[in-house]
């Protein structure tokens, strides 16, 4: 039996790529750590497959892509709020997230788009199949560094994955987890730049997601934030999370392919619990920050991750 499965991509997607929770201790040389944008629906996508937590996987965005078995079998799932069919057996299926499907040769799964989100993953048993970089199967696309040679995929290419056998069909219930208003966040760096008054506004009145938007980052706009001194600062290490306030006033969250070092100041960070949750919001929507204690942070943290230790057992069922 031949262990590997072959795809053809039909389409591309918007932004689709190989990913897994990043390129870790590459930063000071000058490498960002990418990796998936929503970590939690990566994490439940290989739990519902019973994968480790960190196999690679598809990560698209907006509109997705169609892929056509060309040879092997595959159990996936797609996580996300997406619209997607499946063609099994020559059957037309309108495909459900959070559940497991089972795949062969000349089957093909579309996705269409994601649904006021932004982002979506197609899981595999097993994972899918790539080169590597500091044992890391996520791409950096701006860099052209990573899994499928750092770069996106492409129309009429052929990927690989792990080929599995047919197995229970399993999925999620009752699973609320999108349309967030609120996003936590905690004390940033720099957050003495800023009067009282404007730090006041900044949790006070609604920020608005513009249609600037990507893996690098997400504009915020319709509330203006300036600091009293200089909006440049020495140029320092930042992370995925961190909440930037250049000279328009216009905040920019990072996202998972940030540079390395950034120059202007850090007025928060929103915590990963939520991180996840702000980039799925959609161009247009609007939320509000609240400051939580770091200790608030860290509770949150391990709520989270007790609850993903458990989700089998709680939401898991056979179909």
């Amino acid at each position: 039996m031949n262990n590997i499965t072959k795809l053809k991509v039909l389409r591309e997607g918007l932004m689709t790529s190989f990913q897994d929770f990043g390129i870790l201790s590459s930063q000071h040389l000058g490498i960002t750590t990418s990796g998936v944008m929503d970590d939690y629906l990566f994490k439940i996508g290989n739990i519902i497959l019973f994968n480790k937590l960190n196999t690679p996987s598809l990560e698209f965005a907006i509109i997705g892509p169609k892929l056509k078995i060309v040879s092997g079998n595959l159990n996936l799932v797609i996580t996300g709020n997406v619209s997607f069919n499946l063609i099994i057996n020559d059957k037309n299926i309108k495909g459900e997230c959070f559940r497991t499907y089972f795949l062969k040769k000349n089957d093909i799964i579309d996705i269409k788009s994601t649904i006021n989100s932004n982002y979506g993953y197609l899981c595999v048993k097993n994972g899918f199949l790539s080169n590597s970089i500091n044992g890391s199967y996520s791409t950096i696309i701006n860099a052209n560094i990573g899994a499928n040679k750092g770069k996106k995929l492409l129309f009429n290419q052929t990927i690989k994955a792990n080929s599995s056998i047919k197995s229970k069909s399993y999925k999620l219930e009752n699973l609320e987890y999108f349309n967030q208003n609120i996003i936590k966040v905690i004390k940033g760096p720099q957050m003495n730049y800023f009067k009282i008054k404007d730090i006041d506004k900044f949790f006070k009145k609604e920020f608005t997601i513009s249609k600037n938007l990507n893996r690098i980052g997400v504009r915020l706009i319709n509330n203006i934030i300036k600091p009293f001194t200089s909006y440049n600062i020495d140029s320092e290490g930042i992370i995925k999370g961190s909440v930037q306030v250049p000279g328009d006033g216009n905040p920019i969250v990072l996202g998972a392919d940030h540079p390395t070092i950034g120059g202007y100041p850090k007025i928060v960070t929103i915590i990963m619990d939520d991180f996840r949750k702000l980039i799925q919001l959609p161009a247009g929507k609007k939320f509000k920050f609240k400051e939580i204690s770091l200790e608030e942070a860290e509770e949150t943290y391990f709520k989270t991750n007790k609850h993903l230790k458990n989700i089998k057992d709680k939401f898991l069922v056979v179909d």
